[in-house]
């Protein structure tokens, strides 16, 4: 099962969502990362069952800021600020279809994410202490419940 052009530019902007990267840390975005010739491999490997899952799964986040955060666009043409307020509201809500669907796009775009040299160099550990990051909490305004 092949992706629509159009459906490969709503997965980049997904997985681009889910994965940032680190500019400060050396790490790309998983932009940077060929998503569309990865996701073509992808679907025509996986059963057509599954392939159908991730197709939904696509879908399901590019229409959903109308129904969750009251936008009139596609998920590729929000902010990166409210593109993080869909993912949290579909990655939290109480229905499991909504969840899982979500946690299957954030799993397949993990594999291409670990499969950058400096990401996998990062998971095994640098040879040279690394600076300490530190993290901060991410305010989502109306973020409870989908």
């Amino acid at each position: 099962m092949k992706l629509a052009s159009f459906e490969c530019r709503w997965a980049e902007a997904v997985l681009g969502a889910i994965f940032p990267g680190s500019p400060e840390e050396g790490l790309a975005g998983i932009g940077s990362m060929n998503v569309v010739v990865f996701l073509g491999d992808v679907m025509r490997s996986l059963p057509r069952r599954a392939a159908l899952g991730m197709r939904l799964a696509i879908w399901l986040v590019s229409l959903s800021p109308l129904l969750l955060i009251g936008r009139l666009a596609l998920f590729a043409g929000l902010t990166v600020a409210d593109r993080e307020r869909v993912l949290h509201r579909l990655a939290t809500s109480r229905r499991y279809g909504l969840r899982s669907l979500v946690l299957l796009l954030k799993t397949i775009g993990a594999l291409l994410y670990a499969s950058d040299d400096r990401v996998r160099a990062r998971m095994r550990g640098a040879s040279t202490p690394l600076p300490v990051v530190r993290l901060r909490r991410l305010e989502v305004e109306g973020a409870h419940g989908a």
